[in-house]
Formats: C-alpha cells, sequence, structure tokens
C-alpha cells in the first residue's frame, strides 16, 4: 500500500532563504535537529548540490538518514530519496514558488 500526501503552506520567508534550508547540508542539519555526518559540501562552502550527491544526517542512536539527491531546478524544485532505518525509502519532492513580496508556497512532496 502506497501513501501519498501533498502538504503545503505559505511561509514568511523568501524563496531563497527556504531553498538553503533545504539544500545546504548544514542548514538542514541545523534545521532538523540532526548532525551532519557526511555531505558534498562539507568543508566547500561555494559548492551546490547536483543530482547524484549524498547526505548523511544522523539523528541520533546510531541511526542514519541518508538523502539521495536525484533532481534539482535551482529556486524551484528538489527531489531526492530518503532512506530511512528498517530499509525504509521515501520519495520526497519540496516545491517552492513565490507568494507575496515577502513569502512563499512550500509544498512537500
Amino acid at each position: 500500500m502506497a501513501i501519498q500526501t501533498c502538504p503545503t503552506d505559505i511561509v514568511a520567508a523568501p524563496p531563497e532563504r527556504i531553498w538553503k534550508l533545504l539544500t545546504d547540508p548544514r542548514e538542514l542539519a541545523a534545521w532538523t535537529g540532526t548532525r551532519l555526518v557526511d555531505g558534498p559540501i562539507q568543508g566547500t562552502p561555494t559548492r551546490t548540490l547536483a543530482p547524484g550527491d549524498r547526505i548523511i544526517l544522523s539523528p541520533g542512536f546510531g541511526m542514519r538518514l541518508i538523502l539521495d539527491v536525484l533532481a534539482i531546478e535551482p529556486l524551484r524544485r528538489l527531489t531526492l530519496d530518503a532512506r530511512l532505518p528498517f530499509g525504509v525509502v521515501n520519495h520526497e519532492r519540496f516545491e517552492i514558488s513565490p507568494a507575496g513580496a515577502r513569502g512563499c508556497r512550500v509544498t512537500f512532496n
């Protein structure tokens, strides 16, 4: 059985800020309360994510969350596979679109 949801909300932040939270592994780790174990930007702050990149985060307890980047449309769409413990793999998509002068619409999945 597959379950699909598409939560969406208007966020009081510019698309550039949301994009950075999603695509900079250090920002993503801080925002999600995890620890960055490995990622393509670690040690090279000018590099941006690209398809084929892998980010490894740890929420603690010896667990790891592996994010494989599948596709990127800068400031608009990020598609990835999230490999969770126990062999669970979620196909995830984030979409960002401007909404007003200082906000954006963020849709997850």
